[in-house]
């Protein structure tokens, strides 16, 4: 299938062959609960691995510019630098152990089948906007000032993410959601929506979050991640700084880019 992007697009794709030497080779899927991932070339493999959704949209134009964007941050360190997140059983339970009393709460609430579900699903979820958002910052920054014709696709995209984010400002999910997760994941929406409203001279992401109970923590994490270099080595520094401001300095960890599963290549998810 060929696929008619923008012409900044293939340049981004050009860039990316640059830098690393290796293509980004897309591969049609119905299986994402996205339109579009990357999984970034390890030494061991030819080609960068980019799936998207057969429904080719604006929004996917954006998204397959920002995966690439990750790409072009991880590569532009030296490999010992290159240090990607991760989490396991062991570091699971640890955060499971300090929300206990939240648990204990839902459990009141949820039914029990379910109560396992919902704690993990926002435990993944919180381990995923921390480690991601520090590099999500930075890339949106560099589409918007470096690819003026995608700026509409990504105003499309980032609006679409501010509808579902403010979503967790709701009673319901308030209901539903451990404190500290609800309180780090909030609070780092607040970040990242006040810092891109900033860059692109826009006005319409911040007012749910200046009237909610998450500004204060908002604001440092914002001071936290202007301290920080604007290369991917910084990208983990604010994340580890983020993650001691959240209280969740161990619920994850950092091992090297290179350190996957044997079948990382063919694994799909």
């Amino acid at each position: 299938m060929t696929i008619g992007f923008p012409e900044s697009i293939h340049k981004i794709f050009e860039q990316v062959k640059a830098l690393t030497g290796k293509d980004v080779k897309l591969i049609e899927t119905k299986e994402l609960g996205v339109y579009a991932f990357v999984k970034i070339a390890r030494r061991s493999m030819s080609e960068h691995l980019m799936y998207y959704k057969p429904e080719h949209t604006g929004i996917m134009n954006h998204l397959i510019a920002h995966e690439c964007g990750h790409i072009l941050r991880i590569y532009g360190v030296e490999p010992e630098r290159r240090l990607v997140p991760f989490t396991n059983a062991q570091l699971k339970m640890q955060a499971l152990r300090e929300i206990e009393p939240d648990i204990q709460k839902l459990s009141h609430v949820i039914p029990f089948d379910g109560l396992a579900q919902v704690v993990d699903m926002w435990y993944t979820g919180t381990i995923r906007q921390l480690t991601s958002y520090p590099s999500d910052i930075m890339i949106e920054k560099w589409i918007h000032d470096e690819y003026p014709d995608l700026r509409p696709y990504q105003s499309e995209s980032i609006k679409k993410q501010y509808d579902e984010a403010i979503q967790g400002l709701s009673s319901r999910v308030e209901r539903m959601t451990p404190g500290k997760m609800l309180q780090a994941s909030n609070s780092m929406n607040y970040a990242f929506f006040h810092i891109l409203e900033a860059h692109f001279g826009a006005n319409y992401y911040l007012g749910r979050y200046q009237r909610s109970a998450y500004a204060s923590l908002g604001n440092e994490l914002m001071r936290l991640q202007q301290e920080s270099t604007s290369t991917y080595e910084g990208d983990v520094e604010t994340t580890n700084k983020w993650a001691e401001a959240l209280k969740c300095s161990n619920w994850f960890a950092w091992r090297d880019f290179e350190d996957v599963p044997e079948d990382y290549a063919t694994a799909f998810g």
